[in-house]
């Protein structure tokens, strides 16, 4: 009986640390291509390189014209966090805003 508890004790330890060397299964997604934007309160370009996925993403000054160069959906909402949508980009694909109404973040996934 004892033998049988020290052998799974030894198995947990050893699972315990394969886990900690190689880290958890579960790993970060990005979205792969360019994603940009001119900022509407002064036109400068933004870029963003392999955007993560599944993440609210601010668009600091808000989005005037925007090119989604990326392999995956974009979301674009209203407000910084997410929660008001506005527009759906499709990979490959662009849109203009102004006024009230420019994204002010952008979700991909």
């Amino acid at each position: 009986m004892y033998k049988w508890k020290r052998l799974a004790r030894t198995a947990v330890v050893a699972a315990s640390a394969a886990v900690l060397v190689t880290g958890p299964s579960t790993s970060a997604q990005a979205a792969s291509g360019t994603f940009a934007y001119n900022r509407a309160d002064t036109g400068f370009r933004q870029v963003m390189e392999n955007p993560a996925d599944d993440e609210c993403i601010v668009m600091p000054g808000g989005g005037g014209v925007v090119d989604n160069f990326t392999d995956t959906v974009a979301t674009l909402y209203r407000d910084e966090g997410c929660t008001v949508p506005q527009d759906t980009l499709a990979p490959n694909s662009g849109g203009a805003y102004g006024g009230a109404t420019v994204p002010h973040s952008v979700f991909f996934g």
